[in-house]
C-alpha cells in the first residue's frame, strides 16, 4: 500500500507505506515533506498536501503553513539535521543530493567544460575560419542560454535549468573576446555594444525567470559594457579613470536599489538588493584601486622606485574627493538601506583615508602618528559628552576610537621595522628614527593609557584593547629609545624590553581586585609572547637560502639566553601570584629556552639537544611517579571526562611534560629541517629514533590521560620524519617518495575524516574530524602543487601525471567541500584549483595546453553529466537507502536463501 502526497509546488509522488512518519525531498522544488502516520481515510488515491519542515528544530516533524512561493524564487531548504540514528552512508547521499550541493556541482562543472574547451582550442589553433566560429560560437551562447530558460519555465527540474543558464550566462562574454583576439570587432570599435547586448539579454532573463541570481549577471554586464567602453575611448589606461568610473557605476548601482517597489512581484528586497550588493562591490574594487595608487606613491620613494604617479597621486584633492564620496555611500547604506552599523565603520574608515590623503603631505610620520593619537582620544572624549539617549551612536562612536587608536601603533610598528629589519634594509626600504619618534610613541603610550582610564567601567573590553595599544606602544617606544643610545640589534634590546611585562605583572597584582587587574595580566602575557617570539627568531641564522639554523658559540647566545632566564622569571612569578599550572609550563619551556642558548654557546650539536631535554622530561615524569601521582575522576560542564591530576608530584608531572613535549617539538622541527638537505647523517638518524623512543616511553609512564594521546601523536610524527629520514640516508628518490607517502596521507585521512563527520549526531564535528579535514586537504593538494610549479617552471616540462593528479584532487575536493559544507576542503581545494588554471591560462602564450584542455573539457563535462543526472534520478536515489533497509524491489534478493 503506498501513501500519496502533494508539495506546496503542485508535485506529485508516491511512497511507500513504510516510510510513515519520516521525511523526504519533493523531486520539484527540494523540499523536505513530512510523510504522515497514516494514509489517508480517503484511501491510495486521496491526495496529502505535504508542509515544510520547520527549520529550527532538529526531530520536529510538525505541518507549518507555508505562503505562496513566487515563481522563479523557490529556495531549497535543508533540514537543520539527520535524526540520530541514520546510517553515516545514508547522511552522505541526502547531503549529495541536496538542490543546492547539486548545483553548485553543475555550475563547476560547467565553469571547467567552458575552460576546458576554451584552453583546447586555443591549443589546437582551431580558429582558423574566425567568421564561422564567431557564429558558431555565438548560436551555441545562445542556444544554451534558451535551452537553460526552457528546462526552467517547461520541466519540474528548476535546478538543472538555472544551471544551464547561469553557463550561458558565463558563455555570452567570451563571444567578445573571441571578437578581439580574432580582429573581427576590436575594442577601438565599439566593441562595447556586444556588451550591451549582454546586458539586454541577461535583463531578458530576470524578466523571464523571475528569479534575481540573475541580477548579479546583469551588474557584470553592465560593468563590462563601461569598461569595454572606457577601452574604446581610450580612458582605461589611466588608474584614476578607471577608480572614478567604477565609483560613480557603484554609486548608481547603490541607488537604483530604491528604484523597485517595496512590495510585489520585482520587490526591493528580491530584486534591488542584488543591486546594492553589487554596487558594493564596484565601490569596494575602486577603492581598493585607489589604495593601491596611494600605496605605491607613498612607496616609491623609500624603495627608490622610478614611478611618475598618476591623477590619484598627483592630485590630492580627486583622491580625497573620492574617499568623501565613498563616506557618503556607505553612510547612506546604513542609514537608508541596512541599518546595520557596519557602514558607519567603512565611512570611517574612507574619512580617516581622506584625512591621510590631504593631511600627509604637509607633515612627516611622526606628526601622522601623533595626530592619529590625539583624534581618536578627542572621538573618544566627544562620546562621552553625546546624548546618553542615543546608544547605539555612541557605541559606534566609540569603536571607531578605538580602532582609530591602533592606527598610530601600527605605523610606530611599521617604522620600527624599517628602522631595524634587514630584509627592509635590503630592499631599500630602510628608515631611521630618533627623539620625535620616540616622543610620538610616548604620546601614543599616554593617549591609549588615558582612553583605557576613560573606559574601564563602561566597556572593561573596550579598556582591555587600550591596555594592549598602549603596552604595545610602550615596547615600540622603548625600542626606539635604546637605538638612540647605540642597543640597535635585537639581542641587546631584548633583556631590557623584557623588564617592561615583568613591570606590567607587578603592577596587576599591586591592582589585585580593580579594573586593570585582568587588563594588565593580559598585556604583561602577550608582550612576554611577542619577545619570547622575537627572541626565537634572533637566536636563528640563515646558513643557507630557506635553511635557519641556531645561533651557536657566539656571545649572542649569552643575551638570548638571559631573555629566556627572564621570561622564566616571569612566569615563575605569574605561577606564585596567580596559583595556575599553566604558568608552570610557560616557565619550563622558557627555562628550556634558556639552557638551550646557554649549551648553544659551548658548540654542542642541534641534534643532540631534543635528546637531552627528552631525557630531562623521561627522569621528571618518572620522578613524578615516584612522588606521587594519580589521576582523579572529574567531569567537565558537558558531563564528559577530564583530565585532572592530583599528589605530591604533580608540580614535576607538569614540568617534566612541558619539557618533554618542547623535546619531541623540537626533534620533528629538525628533522623535517634536514630533509630538504638530504637527511643530515645517521647521527641525526639515530638521535630522532632514540627521541621517537623516548616519546614512546612517555606513554607507558603517564597515566590514561590525555598526555597518552598527544605523545602517541608525535611520536608517530617523529616516526614518519625518522622513516623519511631513513629513505634520503640509503639513497633513493626522496621527493618523489614524500611526495606520494603526503598525497597518500592526505586521501586516506581526508576519506576517514569525512566518514566519521558523517558518523557524528551533531552538526559540530569533533577536534579530530576537523584536523583531519584540514591536514588530510593540505598533504592532498600542496604536494602535488609544489611537484607541478617543480616541473613548469624548475625543470621547464610540465609533468601530466602531477597535472592530472592536482586537477583530480582539488576539483573532488571542492565539488564534495561544496556539497557536503565542508570548509577546509571547499578553501584548499579551490585555492590550489584557482591558482592552477591561472598559470594554465597564462602558459597558453607560451605552449600548447591540449592535454590538459582535453583533460579539463571531459572532466568538467562529467561533473556536469553527473549534477544533471542527480538532479534527474534524485527521488529514486534518495530512496535507495530504504529501499535496501527495506527490502523492496530488486533487493529483495538480500533476504533469498
Amino acid at each position: 500500500m503506498s501513501i500519496d502526497l502533494q508539495c506546496v509546488c503542485g508535485h506529485r509522488m508516491s511512497v511507500s507505506e513504510t516510510l510513515a512518519g519520516k521525511r523526504r525531498n519533493c523531486p520539484g522544488c527540494g523540499r523536505f515533506i513530512d510523510i504522515p502516520e497514516k494514509p489517508n481515510s480517503g484511501g491510495a488515491a486521496a491526495d496529502f498536501v505535504a508542509g515544510i519542515a520547520p527549520p529550527a528544530g532538529r526531530l520536529g516533524t510538525a505541518l507549518v503553513k507555508t505562503p505562496e512561493v513566487l515563481p522563479g524564487r523557490e529556495r531549497s531548504r535543508r533540514p537543520s539535521g539527520p535524526p540520530a540514528d541514520t546510517p553515516a552512508m545514508k547522511r552522505m547521499l541526502e547531503a549529495l543530493l541536496d538542490p543546492r550541493a547539486i548545483q553548485w556541482m553543475l555550475m563547476i562543472g560547467g565553469g571547467l567544460t567552458v575552460v576546458g574547451l576554451v584552453i583546447w582550442l586555443v591549443s589546437l589553433g582551431i580558429f582558423k575560419d574566425p567568421r564561422i566560429m564567431a557564429v558558431a560560437l555565438g548560436c551555441g551562447s545562445l542556444a544554451v542560454l534558451g535551452a537553460g530558460w526552457w528546462v526552467t519555465l517547461k520541466t519540474r527540474y528548476r535546478v538543472a535549468g538555472q544551471a544551464l543558464t547561469f553557463l550561458g550566462c558565463v558563455i555570452l562574454p567570451l563571444n567578445l573576446w573571441f571578437y578581439h583576439a580574432q580582429g573581427l570587432i576590436t575594442l577601438d570599435q565599439h566593441l562595447w555594444v556586444g556588451g550591451l547586448v549582454c546586458v539586454f539579454l541577461y535583463a531578458g532573463t530576470v524578466f523571464v525567470l523571475r528569479d534575481p541570481l540573475f541580477m548579479y549577471a546583469v551588474e557584470v554586464g553592465v560593468t563590462l559594457t563601461v569598461l569595454l567602453l572606457m577601452a574604446d575611448l581610450r580612458l582605461i589606461r589611466d588608474a584614476a579613470n578607471f577608480s572614478l568610473f567604477l565609483l560613480a557605476l557603484g554609486a548608481i548601482s547603490i541607488h537604483a536599489e530604491r528604484a523597485f517597489s517595496p512590495e510585489g512581484l520585482f520587490s526591493r528586497r528580491r530584486f534591488g538588493q542584488p543591486l546594492f550588493w553589487s554596487g558594493h562591490a564596484q565601490v569596494g574594487i575602486a577603492l581598493l584601486v585607489l589604495l593601491g595608487s596611494q600605496v605605491v606613491g607613498w612607496l616609491t620613494g623609500p624603495l627608490g622606485l622610478s614611478w611618475s604617479g598618476n591623477a590619484l597621486t598627483q592630485n590630492d584633492l580627486l583622491a580625497g574627493g573620492l574617499w568623501i564620496a565613498a563616506t557618503y555611500l556607505y553612510l547612506y547604506s546604513d542609514l537608508v538601506v541596512r541599518r546595520v552599523g557596519v557602514y558607519t565603520y567603512l565611512a570611517a574608515i574612507c574619512l580617516l583615508m581622506a584625512e591621510v590623503t590631504l593631511v600627509l603631505p604637509h607633515v612627516n610620520q611622526e606628526g601622522l602618528i601623533a595626530a592619529l593619537a590625539i583624534t581618536s582620544l578627542a572621538m573618544l572624549i566627544l562620546e562621552q559628552y553625546l546624548a546618553s539617549d542615543n546608544e547605539k551612536l555612541r557605541r559606534h562612536v566609540k569603536m571607531i576610537a578605538a580602532v582609530m587608536a591602533q592606527l598610530p601603533v601600527l605605523l610606530g610598528v611599521v617604522l620600527h621595522l624599517r628602522a631595524t629589519s634587514g630584509i627592509a634594509a635590503s630592499a631599500g626600504f630602510v628608515s631611521t628614527t630618533g627623539w620625535p619618534f620616540v616622543g610620538a610613541m610616548i604620546l601614543v603610550v599616554l593617549t591609549n593609557r588615558i582612553a583605557a582610564f576613560l573606559c574601564r567601567h563602561t566597556d572593561p573590553k573596550l579598556s582591555s584593547a587600550y591596555f594592549f595599544s598602549s603596552a604595545a606602544g610602550a615596547l615600540v617606544a622603548a625600542a626606539g629609545l635604546l637605538r638612540q643610545f647605540g642597543w640597535a640589534a635585537w639581542y641587546l634590546q631584548a633583556p631590557p624590553l623584557m623588564l617592561i611585562p615583568i613591570g606590567y605583572l607587578v603592577a596587576a597584582r599591586l591592582w589585585r581586585g580593580h579594573s586593570p587587574e585582568r587588563p594588565l595580566l593580559r598585556v604583561a602575557n602577550a608582550a612576554t609572547g611577542v619577545i619570547l617570539v622575537g627572541t626565537f627568531v634572533a637566536a636563528m641564522e640563515q646558513s643557507s637560502p630557506g635553511i635557519f639554523r641556531a645561533l651557536s658559540g657566539r656571545i649572542e647566545n649569552l643575551y638570548l639566553g638571559l631573555t629566556f632566564s627572564e621570561a622564566a622569571g616571569f612566569y615563575a612569578l605569574a605561577a606564585w601570584f596567580q596559583r595556575r599550572s599553566a604558568n608552570a609550563y610557560f616557565a619550563t619551556i622558557a627555562g628550556c629556552g634558556a639552557l638551550w642558548q646557554f649549551i648553544g654557546y659551548f658548540g654542542i650539536p642541534d641534534s643532540g639537544y631534543p635528546l637531552i631535554y627528552a631525557g630531562l622530561g623521561i627522569v621528571a615524569l618518572v620522578t613524578s611517579r615516584g612522588l606521587g601521582i594519580e589521576r582523579i575522576d572529574r567531569r567537565s560542564a558537558e558531563g564528559e571526562p577530564a583530565d585532572a591530576f592530583r599528589g605530591n608530584g604533580l608540580t614535576v608531572f607538569q614540568c617534566g611534560n612541558a619539557v618533554l613535549s618542547v623535546a619531541l617539538v623540537a626533534a620533528l622541527l629538525q628533522g623535517l629541517a634536514r630533509l630538504p638537505q638530504h637527511g643530515g647523517n645517521w647521527l641525526d638518524l639515530w638521535m630522532l629514533l632514540l627521541t621517537t623512543v623516548a616519546g614512546l616511553a612517555a606513554i607507558a609512564i603517564v597515566p590514561a590521560s590525555g598526555w597518552r594521546r598527544s605523545y602517541a601523536t608525535a611520536s608517530i610524527a617523529l616516526a614518519g620524519v625518522t622513516f623519511l629520514t631513513l629513505n634520503l640516508l640509503i639513497d633513493l628518490n626522496g621527493w618523489q617518495k614524500l611526495e606520494i607517502f603526503c598525497v597518500t596521507v592526505g586521501l586516506v585521512a581526508l576519506g576517514a575524516s569525512h566518514f566519521g563527520r558523517f558518523r557524528q549526531l551533531s552538526q559540530q564535528m569533533e577536534d579530530n574530524v576537523s584536523v583531519g579535514l584540514w591536514m588530510g586537504s593540505l598533504l592532498s593538494a600542496a604536494p602535488l602543487f609544489v611537484a607541478m610549479i617543480y616541473h613548469r617552471f624548475v625543470a621547464g616540462q610540465p609533468s601530466l601525471y602531477n597535472e592530472f593528479g592536482l586537477l583530480t584532487v582539488t576539483i573532488l575536493m571542492l565539488v564534495s567541500g561544496l556539497s557536503w559544507q565542508i570548509k577546509s576542503t571547499t578553501l584548499v581545494g579551490g585555492l590550489h584549483l584557482v591558482l592552477y588554471l591561472l598559470i594554465l591560462i597564462v602558459s597558453i602564450a607560451y605552449r600548447p595546453e591540449v592535454a590538459v584542455g582535453v583533460y579539463l573539457l571531459i572532466g568538467g563535462g562529467l561533473i556536469f553529466a553527473a549534477g544533471v543526472a542527480l538532479s534527474i534520478y534524485r527521488d529514486r536515489l534518495l530512496a535507495l537507502p530504504d529501499q535496501i533497509a527495506n527490502r523492496e524491489g530488486f533487493f529483495r534478493i538480500i533476504d533469498w536463501r
